[in-house]
């Protein structure tokens, strides 16, 4: 896994690239021939954003046969141009350091503001208002949206 640190002073949406590969053209000592957006995680920290991108690294964009039974597509999408989309504020950074970007001080936190391990659901939404009958009766707190298959 290749760890990629970017800091943004306003939000940027990573959904578009999440699964979606591309060649590697980032350079400095990047190795692999494509890169896959696997994961993304987001911590907003004295008024900043910080993006942590987890990059597959692969010499194919083919899918593993475990995969591609779960999936239609044989193949990640070969679509994005990473030097592009993640712009010239970036750097790669090492495990160790994403874990203290994503473990910071409790005073420094904003724990309604960590957005970690992203995946695409298909057909999600938000829970409805839930009725006294209802099976799903935890308490959740105001911020929080779970995605449901329809």
């Amino acid at each position: 896994m290749l760890f990629i640190h970017k800091l943004s002073s306003t939000p940027i949406d990573p959904w578009i690239a999440l699964r979606h590969g591309g060649v590697n053209n980032l350079g400095g000592g990047v190795r692999g021939k494509y890169l896959i957006l696997w994961n993304v995680d987001i911590v907003q920290r004295g008024g900043a954003w910080h993006y942590i991108f987890e990059f597959d690294v692969r010499d194919s964009l083919q899918k593993g046969a475990l995969a591609q039974l779960a999936s239609k597509n044989a193949s990640c999408p070969d679509d994005m141009d990473w030097q592009h989309w993640l712009g010239p504020d970036w750097r790669v950074i090492s495990a160790a350091e994403r874990g203290e970007i994503l473990s910071m001080p409790g005073g420094e936190a904003h724990k309604n503001a960590v957005i970690t391990d992203m995946r695409p659901v298909t057909g999600s939404r938000p829970i409805p208002v839930r009725e006294p009958g209802e099976r799903f009766q935890v308490e959740l707190p105001p911020d929080f949206l779970l995605g449901l298959p329809d």
